[in-house]
Order: structure tokens, then C-alpha cells, then sequence
């Protein structure tokens, strides 16, 4: 054994207790978030519809020890607060692993759901299907269908455009993804503007910019979940192949991974979840943009690393911003949590670009 050994061991087992404490702090703080969300109330209040914090904890777990029969308190905190949590939380999971999924497919930090038009082609199918229920008489239920159609179509669209001779030019993704989210954007106002009178959504612009769906029964939140679930399996079950895509195809191939196959199957999971995701929150922006990047930040590039902790970083954006809806009422009723998200997430993609920026130009 030579000395170098131990030292790499060392260095390594430092590595892996630091990864494990990051993602320990993460989870902490998801859950903290949370808890948070199902006490906090508007005006900066931490309180229950039935009293104060103190009362809330009372009844939640003093009372069912003492035999007191009044859970009024517990049952309207599970059906509204804890029900908006879980719909925030899946939403949040979805965006940032439909980010990791993106990113490592095109090799470019930039890439994100809203930003290649994967949000907004399943807004528009969100949109469309019920215009089609309204207008047809379509026995057509939620907007799931029409969510995963839209996002599946703009990701073959996009993907096919991007391809040249067989390879994915990532700004040429880019670009065609802006331009399908913004014809993507016109073609809801569209439709709308044609349905007027029955109002396809109670209010349009703010969903648009990122509401959390509260007419959701517990069966379809519970399919969401599974689905966001299994694409959190999925991906990080592929996290060793993931990470040998980000070599050329040939070193890829001579490793055993088939990069075409990873890289159709990735835009698939992308564009699921992020159907999934704009189902329960509508096309929020950035969130999977923002938390792969900090993941990698905290963790570095491996994928089995980076997917759990972008997993928790969006759920805890997405809770996090609906909890700041909640004690930041102006009285016009609960804001976006899109705004939020978007004054995060705008000047953190300019600030990201700038490593872009250039790269085309040579010296003269």
C-alpha cells in the first residue's frame, strides 16, 4: 500500500460525511419549511383557524392525550394547510428534478422546464382541455391529459428542431424553446379570448404566473406524487449513466451507455414531470433552474447527489414562497407564488449566463 492511500481514503470518507451532513441540513430545513406552512397564518402570524400556536399544539397533541373531544383545529389544519404543503412539496420536486433531468440532458446549466417551453406547452394543454370540456361537453376530468399532451408535444418539437445530423446543439434547444413558450403563451390567451364568457380559469394571469391548485382532490395529488416519485427512482437509479453522458458519445458508449436512448428518455421524465408540476401550481418559473445549480453547488456534479438534494431545495422554494403568500396579504388576496420565484430566479439566470456569454466570440 503506498502512502497516497490512506490519504485518498480519508479524503474521500471527509467527502462523503460532508455530502451526508449537507443533505441532512437540507431535509431539516424542508421539513422546518413545512411545519411552518401548516401554522403560519396572514399578517406574519403563526396561529390556526380555531386560536393561537399555542392552542393549535394544545389541541393537536394535548388534547388527544386527555380524551378531549374537539379536533376542529387538527381537521380544518390537515384539509387546507397541510393539503396546500403536499401540493407545493410535489410541485417543487417536480420542477427541480425536471431541471436535473434537463440540464444534464443538453450539458448546460441554462436549461429549465419554463425555459424550453415544457411549462407552457402543458399550460396550453391545461387550458385547451378545458375548452374542450366547456365548449364540446367532453367528459374530460382535471387537466392532466391535456397538461401531459401539451408537454410531451413541445419537448418532440423542441427536441427534433435541436437535433443536427444526430446531435443536440443545446442553444439551438434554447432558442427554440423561448420561441415555443411564447406562441405557447399566446395560444392560452387564445383560447381565453375565444371562451371569454365561461372563464376557462377564475383568474388567468395569476395562474399563469404560478398558483397552487387547491380544487385538487386527494386522489389526483396522490397520483401526482407517485408519478413525481417514480421519476425521483428513475433518475437517480440512472445517476451513474447521467454523469458518464456528460463525456463525447464515443467515451459514453465505451462505458456502456447508450446516450441517445438516456437522452430521449430524460426529455420524457422532463416533460412529465413538469406536466405534473403545472397541474398543482401552474407554469412556475425557474424553480428548476435554480435548485439543480445550488445543488451542485453544495454537492458537486454527482447525479445521485445532485437529484435528492435539488428534490428538497424545490420543495422547500415552492412551500417556502406559498408560505410567504400567506403572511404577505395586501389585502387582494394571496400572491403568485410565480413572483416569487421569477424575483429569485431572473437575476440568478443573468448571473449564470454571463459563464455563457462569449463563448462563440475568438480573438482577433
Amino acid at each position: 500500500m503506498t502512502t497516497t492511500e490512506p490519504r485518498v481514503r480519508s479524503e474521500g470518507e471527509s467527502s462523503g460525511r460532508r455530502a451526508g451532513l449537507v443533505l441532512i441540513t437540507l431535509l431539516a430545513m424542508l421539513l422546518a419549511v413545512v411545519v411552518l406552512r401548516c401554522f403560519v397564518s396572514d399578517q406574519f402570524r403563526l396561529s390556526t383557524p380555531a386560536g393561537d400556536l399555542g392552542d393549535a399544539l394544545h389541541r393537536l397533541f394535548v388534547a388527544p392525550l386527555t380524551g378531549a373531544d374537539d379536533d376542529y383545529a387538527v381537521l380544518h389544519l390537515l384539509d387546507l394547510r397541510l393539503h396546500r404543503a403536499v401540493v407545493g412539496l410535489v410541485a417543487g420536486v417536480a420542477l427541480a428534478l425536471a431541471g436535473v433531468a434537463l440540464q444534464a440532458l443538453l450539458r448546460n446549466v441554462l436549461a429549465e422546464p419554463f425555459i424550453l417551453g415544457l411549462s407552457g406547452g402543458a399550460a396550453l394543454g391545461v387550458v385547451a382541455q378545458k375548452y374542450a370540456v366547456l365548449h364540446f361537453g367532453l367528459a374530460l376530468s382535471a387537466g392532466h391529459i391535456g397538461a401531459m399532451a401539451g408537454s410531451l408535444a413541445i419537448a418532440a418539437v423542441v427536441f427534433v428542431i435541436g437535433r443536427r445530423r444526430g446531435i443536440v446543439d443545446p442553444v439551438t434547444l434554447l432558442l427554440t424553446g423561448v420561441v415555443l413558450s411564447t406562441l405557447c403563451g399566446a395560444g392560452i390567451m387564445t383560447v381565453n379570448y375565444m371562451h371569454s364568457q365561461g372563464g376557462l380559469v377564475s383568474d388567468l394571469a395569476r395562474w399563469m404566473m404560478g398558483y397552487l391548485n387547491e380544487n385538487l382532490s386527494t386522489r389526483e395529488v396522490f397520483a401526482l406524487s407517485v408519478l413525481t416519485l417514480g421519476g425521483f427512482v428513475w433518475l437517480w437509479m440512472r445517476g451513474r449513466a447521467m454523469d458518464v453522458a456528460t463525456f463525447s458519445e464515443a467515451e459514453a458508449l465505451s462505458l456502456g451507455v447508450r446516450v441517445g436512448l438516456l437522452r430521449t428518455t430524460l426529455f420524457v421524465i422532463a416533460a412529465l414531470l413538469a406536466a405534473g408540476a403545472v397541474v398543482l401550481a401552474g407554469p412556475v418559473a425557474f424553480v428548476g433552474l435554480i435548485c439543480p445549480h445550488l445543488a451542485r453547488l453544495l454537492l458537486g456534479p454527482r447525479h445521485r447527489l445532485v437529484i435528492p438534494a435539488a428534490a428538497m431545495l424545490g420543495g422547500t422554494l415552492v412551500v417556502g414562497a406559498d408560505a410567504l403568500t400567506t403572511m404577505l396579504n395586501f389585502g387582494q388576496g394571496r400572491m403568485p407564488i410565480g413572483i416569487y420565484t421569477a424575483l429569485l430566479g431572473g437575476p440568478a439566470f443573468l448571473w449564470m449566463f454571463r459563464s455563457e456569454m462569449g463563448r462563440g466570440v475568438t480573438d482577433g
